[in-house]
């Protein structure tokens, strides 16, 4: 059985020329996108439909599981009995022995790197993933060529996701919550309701009374518990929610750097944070507050990645909707074509998916005119 952490899912796309208004024509950037048929849809729950180390999780048509290159090709053939389960992380991705189905380990160019010996595996995380031994409760933290770091002397219920050294860990009753380091010790107590794994040294928890505050390593309370809710910090702010409601932002010290105006609120990444107005409309601002691409037709969106977003525009129910790529500049790079499966830009290449079996690897440069 294998351990899975919620990841975020993003996506990119085919290609146009941009140029920005009142720049010499010497200097106007323009983003390329080409694109590479693949026979791909993502595949779930397994994958978050992501490029990891260079490499896409796919299963085809036929229902093969493949991983492929950014070159749209496929990166390796699996020795036999071996079956990919997970994506890469730190060069590692989980596989099961079809006959003995047990745990191993692949590196990047699908060579058993650690035996399929193991009950359950997870996730590679600074360094560590945690393993279990067939027939008995022993715990392990392995490292990446498979050395034992750490017996755990107790069961823990955790995704073992490792973040500043901790994972959530999740109380055998009373559905409280606290963290594990990876020595097997609950170094921090049972104490919430909500938490999600550490961001920038700091972690965003619920106390028992529905508050939200932000706690340090050591389990300190750093920023105190007094919103409706709180999001990861990322280049320095973290989105919190007042009691009317409104979203903003504070820095690491619990300062309000972008006062309380939002519907909702994103993290920061390359600059830039999701916003959505009244109107459920997205934009993006920076930093400072300012607004600097403005709310348009779209009500979903993802992060930048590589100086591109995915942005579209979905039903109320969730179901599918079409998205594209769009530039910093607030300006589309394709149609409205793609589902929202597709991935965001990692190392130049992104996955974009339409339907079933019908995917496209996205290769991405910039240049000068």
């Amino acid at each position: 059985m294998v351990k899975k952490r919620a990841l975020t899912l993003m996506v990119l796309c085919a290609a146009i020329l941009i140029s920005s208004p009142g720049l010499a024509a010497s200097s106007v950037k323009r983003v390329e996108l080409s694109k590479t048929p693949i026979d791909y849809r993502p595949v779930r729950p397994a994958s978050d439909g992501q490029f990891h180390d260079g490499l896409l999780f796919a299963e085809q048509s036929d229902g093969t599981l493949a991983y492929y290159n950014t070159k749209g090709q496929e990166a390796f053939t699996l020795p036999d009995g071996i079956k990919p389960l997970s994506d890469f992380f730190e060069q590692r991705a989980l596989v099961i022995n079809k006959t003995t189905k047990r745990i191993g380990y692949i590196n990047t160019k699908g060579a058993l790197a650690i035996p399929c010996k193991y009950a359950e595996g997870g996730y590679f995380s600074e360094g560590l993933a945690h393993v279990s031994i067939p027939g008995s409760d022993k715990q392990l933290i392995i490292d990446r060529s498979g050395k034992v770091v750490h017996v755990f002397l107790k069961k823990y219920a955790s995704d073992f996701y490792f973040t500043d050294g901790l994972a959530v860990a999740y109380a055998p009753e009373g559905g409280k919550l606290g963290f594990v380091n990876t020595s097997g010790e609950l170094a921090i107590p049972y104490l919430y309701t909500h938490e999600r794994g550490f961001s920038e040294g700091l972690a965003v928890v619920q106390n028992s009374k529905g508050k939200y505050g932000y706690i340090d390593a050591a389990g300190k309370t750093v920023i105190p518990f007094q919103y409706r809710d709180g999001g990861d910090f990322s280049e320095g702010l973290a989105a919190v929610k007042n009691s009317e409601g409104k979203w903003g932002y504070i820095n690491t010290s619990g300062k309000i750097v972008i006062p309380f105006k939002f519907k909702s609120a994103g993290n920061f990444s390359e600059g830039l944070a999701i916003t959505h107005n009244s109107s459920g409309k997205v934009g993006f601002i920076d930093k400072n507050g300012k607004l600097i691409i403005a709310y348009q037709q779209y009500n979903r969106a993802f992060n930048f990645k590589e100086g591109v977003a995915l942005v579209g525009i979905e039903s109320s129910s969730g179901s599918e909707g079409k998205f594209g790529y769009m530039d910093r500049q607030g300006k589309l790079l394709t149609a409205l074509e793609y589902r929202v499966e597709s991935s965001s830009f990692h190392n130049g290449a992104a996955a974009a998916f339409k339907t079933l079996g019908k995917g496209f690897i996205l290769t991405k440069s910039s240049s000068s005119k």
